[in-house]
């Protein structure tokens, strides 16, 4: 596939989208790799989409791809979050971004209708969870641990004390 059809496609499939979710200016440059290679970006601003085959030098998120992942993901087949977490999109720069740049999907799934209702499911999130469980049962069993050891301590003092 040319470069020019996967900026077509893109720009087909976000037409329309409410991105009202999206807080603030939203300037995603995409690299693509491969087949089609090349640059374009996704810009998102006052609620709506903007796709042009240009660089976006003062970007705000950088994404680095194959034109078919994010054909994929601009038709909502895809999440942009589930896909950097499974390393087949890089996100560079600012990727506390890639909520937000979630959201402009979403807003697709949506408007289509054809979708169904669906969670963002952030993986980041379930992740920050798991660590957080993780480090609670560390934490209680580094106390109980230590109130063994301080036990033991004691004993042993009580036992050495003529």
């Amino acid at each position: 596939m040319t470069y020019e059809k996967i900026v077509e496609k893109v720009k087909k499939a976000l037409t329309k989208v409410d991105a009202s979710g999206v807080k603030g200016h939203l300037a995603v440059q995409v690299d693509i790799y491969g087949e089609g290679e090349g640059a374009f970006y996704i810009e998102v601003k006052d609620g709506k989409v903007d796709v042009q085959p240009y660089e976006y030098f003062d970007h705000d998120l950088r994404i680095r791809c194959t034109g078919d992942e994010i054909i994929a993901i601009a038709e909502g087949k895809k999440k942009v979050i589930e896909e950097v977490a499974a390393e087949n999109v890089e996100a560079l720069r600012n990727v506390s971004r890639l909520e937000d740049f979630d959201l402009v999907f979403v807003g697709k799934q949506i408007k289509n209708k054809a979708a169904k209702k669906t969670k963002v499911s952030i993986p980041v999130e379930k992740a920050e969870k798991k660590v957080a469980k993780t480090e609670k049962k560390v934490t209680k069993k580094e106390t109980k641990e230590d109130k063994k050891e301080t036990k033991a301590k004691k004993e042993t003092k009580a036992a050495a004390e003529p």
